[in-house]
């Protein structure tokens, strides 16, 4: 999300739905994930790091345990489109929110393995 570890709270919107329209923005990445407890979280670094090396810590953490999606069990695509460059601290179609988040359910993944995941927008 930035490329001179500037720390920045994220303004994140989550859509579930359909395939986005949105063609103005800094960079988009498309992945897949495999929802199965009906629930999804985001999580940050601390959170991770402190998972891996203690053995007490969770993931998710106290901190990200609020940041709970919702969402139906399968497989979705989804597309992070970033519209907040916060290494030049300027905004790319949308200066409302920074990043959109937005899962479609699907039946099957496509194919993705000439790309390296986060070399894809």
């Amino acid at each position: 999300m930035t490329e001179e570890g500037i720390e920045h709270s994220w303004n994140v919107e989550v859509k579930i739905g359909t395939e986005s329209d949105i063609d103005t923005y800094f960079r988009k990445a498309t992945g897949y994930i495999n929802v199965t407890n009906h629930q999804l979280y985001l999580v940050d670094y601390d959170c991770l790091t402190m998972a891996a090396q203690f053995e007490d810590q969770l993931v998710p953490d106290k901190n990200c345990s609020k940041y709970r999606i919702d969402i139906k069990n399968g497989m979705y695509k989804v597309e992070l489109i970033q519209f907040y460059n916060v290494d030049q601290d300027e905004y790319t179609g949308n200066d409302q929110t920074d990043l959109l988040l937005n899962f479609i359910k699907v039946e099957h993944v496509e194919e993705t393995a000439d790309k390296v995941f986060w070399c894809t927008y």
